[in-house]
């Protein structure tokens, strides 16, 4: 092969979750496209792969299981999420009973199914599909230099059979974090959000179900398992996760501001335990004489780019292209959007201004998701907070960001020019709402330990802005989405009446006051 020229239509750059799906919803949307996948791995990918993202939400979920049609997949090899389950300790350790940890989540399931995924096997199964439909997925292959111009971009890779090179129209960057283009062009951005992470998967179940024998405690979830939730164990500067995959392994990870939490007191297998053991002795005492197989440690995970989408032809997704925080995991959503955008760019031959007009759209998502966690990290430990921020985050994705992907909406540009002036109000009122819980988590307070449950599902809104959901498409859903705001404001200054009273010493009130906003829809 040495020498050869090979030429294609589109090239992909990474063979992962964003490379893969990206690969199948253009073969879907444009089927005589040329279409080729380089992948550095070998197939097939080990299970319980070294790889976060395995927690999806409504987004990146409609995304798998609707767009690209793997709601079987979804349903027969992998787990069902029972929603985000927080767990908080207040001022003391509690070593003998989950049930006296304060508890925010849902009793039942909301609308929407979501799951928790295997990354290695659904990236697996997406080789196997895109291979079946005509895809070229070259694996064991490493890409030795890139150029670009327009629409003639060159790359060229080496494998077993030697030396080659591939001639693109289209190139696209998924090459998650190597960036093989942001970085080779200059591209990164700077974002003010320089947490760190730490992750492993260690071997079997972690069924926190068995952490306590309250019944009562037990009875809250109506049969349902919490080991099915992504758990998070927090406190201040920080939240610890907890996730089940099919393969028969848990994902376990600890995320954290560098200024409350020492990057060198977690950075080991040893010391991560060590200080598990005085934060959240339940936690640690389930790890102790686990196998693990992997341990990773990700400095300043959130990155930005300049440039996602170039009208020469190239473009960026997955985390070659942003990355904000795994704490609602919104990392799929972002493949979702990316792809989404790219797959449009290329089956419509789109112009220069609608390349920007793209970008401007995708840029502002970034911004306004990375809000929610920039500088707010302080107060994870705090009860009251976590209660009031998750009902406002909650609302503001289902009913503005969410929206935008169910109704098909965020690609059109008609559509995206009638929605502006909502778009703009709902971004307002997120700005507000952040800047509110900034200066309640510069408090740092620990909060907690009571054994009481906020519940989700006790807000009836939610259900309603769920149900909307996947009633959605893009006929009046631009001037639907007003009422929505409208909502939203009469939400966020509710939560702002309460955190009023609770700087003057009230009680968290039930979540079922938070369900007195009205939403007709």
């Amino acid at each position: 092969m040495n020498g050869v020229l090979n030429r294609v239509d589109v090239c992909i750059l990474g063979g992962g979750l964003a490379g893969q799906t990206l690969a199948r919803q253009l073969r879907q949307r444009a089927p005589s496209l040329d279409i080729v996948v380089l992948e550095h791995r070998r197939h097939p990918f080990p299970e319980g792969a070294h790889k976060v993202g395995e927690s999806t939400v409504e987004i990146a979920s409609a995304y798998l299981a609707g767009t690209l049609g793997l709601e079987a997949h979804l349903r027969e090899a992998h787990l069902p999420k029972f929603g985000l389950r927080m767990f908080l300790r207040g001022e003391t350790p509690i070593s003998d009973d989950l049930a006296c940890y304060d508890e925010i989540g849902v009793s039942r399931v909301l609308p929407i199914p979501t799951y928790q995924i295997d990354r290695g096997r659904l990236e697996n199964h997406l080789t196997m599909l895109n291979r079946q439909a005509g895809v070229s997925v070259l694996d064991g292959t490493t890409i030795r230099s890139v150029s670009t111009s327009v629409r003639t971009h060159l790359v060229t890779l080496r494998s077993d059979a030697g030396e080659s090179t591939i001639q693109a129209r289209y190139l696209v960057d998924a090459t998650g974090r190597r960036a093989f283009l942001r970085s080779q062009t200059g591209l990164s951005r700077a974002v003010r959000h320089r947490n760190h992470a730490i992750w492993l998967r260690v071997e079997g179940a972690l069924d926190i179900d068995r952490w306590s024998n309250d019944a009562q405690w037990a009875a809250r979830c109506h049969g349902k398992s919490r080991r099915l939730s992504t758990n998070h164990f927090t406190g201040p500067g920080y939240w610890v996760w907890l996730i089940p995959l099919a393969s028969g392994c848990t994902s376990v990870g600890l995320v954290f501001d560098p200024t409350l939490v020492d990057l060198d007191e977690v950075s080991s297998h040893a010391g991560l335990l060590d200080w598990l053991r005085r934060e959240h002795p339940l936690v640690a005492a389930a790890l102790e004489n686990r196998s693990v197989l992997d341990f990773h440690v990700l400095k300043s995970y959130a990155v930005g780019s300049r440039q996602l989408f170039h009208e020469d032809g190239w473009m960026l997704t997955g985390d070659a292209g942003v990355f904000s925080d795994p704490f609602y995991s919104p990392g799929s959503d972002f493949i979702a959007f990316a792809n989404g955008f790219i797959t449009e760019l290329i089956a419509s031959a789109a112009d220069a201004e609608t390349y920007a007009a793209f970008q401007r759209y995708f840029l502002s998502f970034f911004a306004n998701t990375l809000s929610i966690y920039r500088g707010q990290y302080g107060g994870f430990g705090d009860r009251d907070l976590m209660a009031l921020k998750t009902v406002w985050d909650y609302a503001y994705y289902w009913g503005a960001l969410a929206k935008l992907f169910f109704c098909k909406g965020y690609a059109d540009g008609a559509f995206m020019a009638e929605a502006h002036p909502e778009l703009l109000r709902a971004s307002v009122l997120n700005t507000r709402m952040q800047r509110l819980f900034r200066d309640m988590s510069r408090r740092q307070r620990r909060c907690g330990g009571e054994g009481g449950f906020f519940d989700h599902h006790e807000i009836g809104s939610f259900h309603t802005l769920k149900q909307q959901l996947l009633r959605e498409d893009s006929h009046g859903a631009a001037t639907g989405l007003r009422t929505v705001v409208n909502y939203l404001g009469d939400m966020a200054a509710l939560l702002e009446t309460v955190a009023g009273e609770l700087a003057g010493g009230a009680r968290l009130p039930a979540a079922s006051r938070f369900g007195q906003v009205p939403l007709v829809v």
